[in-house]
């Protein structure tokens, strides 16, 4: 075992279980050791996140502007129980039961995701770059996963990176973030306001980051299940969403017209993540 596999997470959630899958035996839960990335937060048009979700039980979580809340994952896991692989996610938030609208400040859906225990993240759209880890979301975790070719890469002081289907070549998204190592301070100061000091100080003695996610239908499983998750990173660098600095080109998937506008972005180093199997 290595200094991070013996990570107090990966001690409380351990690898106890074994599933037989289309590529072989693999261990589970699923965990991810080391690795970096980012987490690009923003909304999108209401009615057109609607229409996407409508064979789903689910309804989209709005802000006070009336946009549904979403995010794209980009990530790089350099050490993994499934080996290292690169991960795209198009997530939506969603609600079982109406809940109150989220702040419509930039950083309003990042606030709600640490302080907030009424929303739930969809992992609508997945994107991996081994069979392995295509067949473990798909088969074992009932995620729309799909294999990619992509790249992703640490140049200079920001992360490039692009992703294209491995089936079809066609490009799915690609984009730069630059001075991703270089928190902004009045990002920072402004994260503290949307949370409140009592809320910071509590999610910074928290071990790690709780979220429940929610499945798409019809991959493996008939109904909405959720699966929990829990983050613990070495390095949260947050800075708002620069159209002169930052890049996003979406390529002819269902998500290039939702039309997204990033609000802020969070680039995460020392990344730890375990995600449970769905209940």
């Amino acid at each position: 075992m290595s200094s991070l596999q013996s990570h107090p997470l990966f001690q409380q959630y351990p690898l106890n279980q074994q599933a037989t899958l289309s590529v072989g035996t693999v261990p589970a839960p699923y965990h991810v050791y080391n690795g970096y990335g980012l987490f690009i937060a923003g909304t999108a048009h209401l009615d057109k996140v609607r229409a996407l979700l409508q064979p789903e039980q689910v309804e989209p979580i709005q802000d006070e502007a009336e946009r549904a809340l979403m995010a794209i994952w980009v990530c790089n896991f350099l050490e993994a129980s499934l080996g290292a692989h690169h991960e795209l996610q198009f997530s939506i938030f969603i609600q079982r039961q109406s809940v109150p609208p989220v702040s419509k400040h930039p950083l309003g859906l990042l606030a709600a995701m640490l302080k907030r225990r009424d929303m739930q993240m969809m992992c609508h759209g997945l994107y991996n770059n081994t069979d392995k880890v295509v067949a473990y979301n798909r088969e074992l975790l009932s995620l729309n996963a799909r294999l990619t070719d992509s790249h992703i890469e640490r140049a200079g002081n920001g992360v490039e990176f692009s992703f294209r289907d491995a089936a079809t070549n066609q490009p799915i998204l690609e984009g730069t973030v630059r001075d991703v190592e270089r928190p902004s301070m009045k990002a920072g100061f402004d994260m503290l306001g949307q949370l409140g000091l009592a809320e910071t100080f509590k999610v910074a003695r928290a071990p790690w980051v709780t979220m429940e996610i929610v499945n798409p239908l019809g991959v493996k499983l008939a109904q909405n299940r959720v699966a929990r998750s829990y983050t613990k990173n070495d390095v949260n660098a947050i800075q708002y969403f620069n159209p002169q600095a930052h890049t996003l080109r979406f390529g002819d998937t269902p998500y290039a017209q939702l039309g997204f506008e990033p609000t802020c972005v969070q680039y995460m180093d020392g990344f730890k993540f375990v995600y449970l199997n769905p209940e």
